[in-house]
């Protein structure tokens, strides 16, 4: 009695290819999408409905209208949105805010409800990362099937 497997060279070779090219996409699906929630993030720091309290600053004199609780940081110097940035590597990335008070803009504190900014930023990324990782895994179920 025999069997054998015929097309195993076709397949090895079809991932090998498919692997390649997967990789590629996914690394762009990675940057993108890090730069698309960074985006977002300084975005809901600059623009936007705030309807905190409005009130006069000093040095330079200025009026400022601050956020409520929930709504992403009113911007007064700009160093929060300034502060903020993708860091990429390969299939890797990070976006953060190095400003010394983000954590407490984005969680609150004792005496401070949150004004999130990045988890509402990567939320909103989210379906769009979903879906462009399924449509490659779906390019990879045809290219290997056919």
């Amino acid at each position: 009695m025999k069997a054998s497997l015929t097309g195993s060279e076709e397949l090895k070779k079809a991932l090998a290819e498919f692997g390649i090219e997967a990789d590629k996409r996914i690394k762009n699906i990675v940057q993108s999408t890090a730069q698309n929630i960074r985006t977002n993030a300084i975005k809901s720091v600059q623009r936007g409905t705030k309807s905190g309290t409005t009130y006069e600053k000093t040095n330079p004199k200025r009026k400022h209208k601050s956020s409520a609780p929930g709504e992403a940081p009113a911007t007064d110097t700009g160093r929060l949105a300034g502060s903020i940035r993708a860091d990429i590597e390969g299939k890797k990335a990070e976006v953060v805010a190095n400003a010394e008070y983000a954590a407490w803009l984005e969680f609150g504190t004792q005496n401070m409800q949150p004004r999130p900014f990045l988890i509402p930023a990567l939320e909103a990324e989210r379906p769009k990362w979903e879906a462009r990782l399924n449509a490659v895994v779906e390019d990879a179920a045809k290219g290997i099937l056919k």
